[in-house]
């Protein structure tokens, strides 16, 4: 019990201190404090657990760990699943190329973004016939459409042909992404066409799923995510993906 209580405190301990290193780096979202809320009961857990040994508290402390045990087995799973999609391109040879959007702040395309954009422009360099569709919305905070920040830094950054981007700035989440993208696609290259997407590794699982849903059969492809909001926006995504099972989305 005492190694149990001394993982509980070490884990929620890092956990609480990763929401607070993150915090002052990153735009606030549900990613950010997902750590703290998953970590400061651990933390407590841990730190009064020698002191949880009879009547009702003897109950809560294996409820409690009963509920990590399980959330333990869950993110492992979607560990794997997320991993397993992440790296199913190795090789694609596609006809259009949908990039979806991600936060800009302002008018500048974020880190997370950037990734994305340096992902795509790689393949669109060596692959001169595919056409690439940017796809987002403007939110809050955002000066400019996604859509339209990602076409400036793919051809005033990464030197593509304006030509070879279409724009679909409507969207406002990963279905619209795709059934937005889909219609221009359609118009531009017509149905038979062959397609990927880009995205950050921890989201290609679901958004594949997700094109599935929109009647799209696509072709991952894994941009990096940024190092030190990784456990972040797995977290997030873990949830995203049950809000979308529990929706019928994926």
């Amino acid at each position: 019990m005492k190694v149990l209580r001394i993982i509980c405190i070490v884990v929620g301990a890092f956990l609480v201190l990763d929401t607070l290193i993150v915090s002052m780096l990153s735009n606030y979202n549900l990613g950010v404090i997902l750590p703290l809320m998953l970590g400061l009961p651990l933390l407590l857990l841990g730190a009064f657990m020698h002191h949880m040994d009879h009547g009702f508290l003897t109950v809560l402390k294996w409820i409690l760990l009963g509920c990590y045990a399980v959330g333990t087995v869950v993110l492992i799973v979607f560990g794997i699943l997320m991993g397993t999609a992440a790296k199913r391109a190795d090789r694609v040879d596609a006809d259009a190329l949908v990039v979806l959007g991600a936060a800009v702040h302002g008018d500048k395309v974020t880190w997370v973004l950037s990734n994305r954009l340096d992902t795509a422009a790689d393949y669109l360099d060596t692959h001169p016939d595919t056409v690439c569709i940017v796809t987002g919305g403007q939110g809050d905070g955002e000066s400019v459409t996604e859509a339209s920040a990602m076409q400036k830094y793919l051809v005033e950054r990464k030197g593509i042909d304006a030509n070879r981007i279409l724009v679909e700035d409507k969207a406002t989440s990963t279905l619209e992404n795709f059934k937005f993208s889909k219609a221009l696609i359609e118009e531009q290259c017509g149905k038979d066409v062959r397609i990927a997407f880009v995205t950050t590794d921890f989201h290609v699982f679901r958004a594949g799923r997700v094109a599935k849903k929109a009647g799209i059969s696509a072709v991952g492809i894994a941009a990096p995510d940024v190092w030190y909001i990784r456990i972040n926006n797995f977290l997030r995504e873990c949830v995203g993906i049950v809000v979308y099972g529990l929706r019928g989305d994926i």
